[in-house]
């Protein structure tokens, strides 16, 4: 029989993960980081494996596969960790010298071989001995909305009275037209129709021959 006192399992993850303790979560320099610094801490922590701290880099290609596209923005936030000393680059790379690399400060450094840093010259836990103020976050665009414009999510609309006329309407006489004697086609296109002058006839006169016409039946 199971004893009842035995104690509850903790809770627990498969595979590999990062870990990051709590005096760095709980830091002026963690919580005073930008949210893209942040993001990209983590996405540097992925790369350690327990023996390689310090040969951490942040490569174009391998940031660009993580989803870091703005080189722009990657280099600001990889400098605001470092100004905060949740980070430090341990070699300088270049031209046919690789890649960057970079150190997680809540960690040793096991190896310091081909580092351009030593063992006297790094210094655990820099990120204690931040001071800086939080980073500034960027502030939301204001959205100027027209005050005549109707608001959907307003139960009353808005209305706008339009001005009434005073005055009198003076048609100018080029405007009157004379009763048209024409036709429309389906597309309601005006086609005049030519005037065909009436001949009167005059009943009762004579004529240029002599004969008296007769009335019309």
């Amino acid at each position: 029989m199971a004893r009842k006192n035995k104690q509850a399992r903790l809770e627990s993850i498969s595979g590999g993960y990062g870990a990051i303790p709590w005096t760095v979560l709980d830091s002026v320099s963690f919580k005073g980081a930008s949210d893209k610094a942040k993001a990209l801490l983590f996405a540097l922590m992925r790369q350690h494996t327990g023996n390689n701290n310090g040969r951490l880099h942040l490569a174009k290609k391998w940031l660009y596969n993580q989803g870091w596209t703005c080189h722009e923005n990657n280099s600001k936030a990889r400098n605001e960790l470092i100004e905060r000393g949740l980070i430090v680059q341990t070699k300088w790379g270049g031209l046919n010298m690789g890649a960057d690399l970079f150190a997680l400060t809540w960690y040793d450094i096991t190896n310091f071989v081909g580092l351009d840093i030593t063992a006297k010259g790094y210094s655990r836990g820099a990120y204690l001995l931040c001071n800086l103020t939080p980073t500034p976050r960027r502030k939301p665009p204001v959205i100027k909305q027209n005050a005549l414009t109707d608001d959907r999510t307003s139960p009353v609309p808005t209305t706008v009275l339009a001005k009434q006329s005073t005055g009198t309407t003076t048609v100018p006489k080029t405007a009157l037209l004379d009763h048209f004697t024409g036709t429309t086609t389906e597309n309601n296109v005006f086609i005049p129709l030519h005037t065909v002058n009436s001949v009167k006839r005059i009943v009762g006169v004579k004529a240029k021959s002599g004969i008296r016409k007769q009335p019309l039946s």
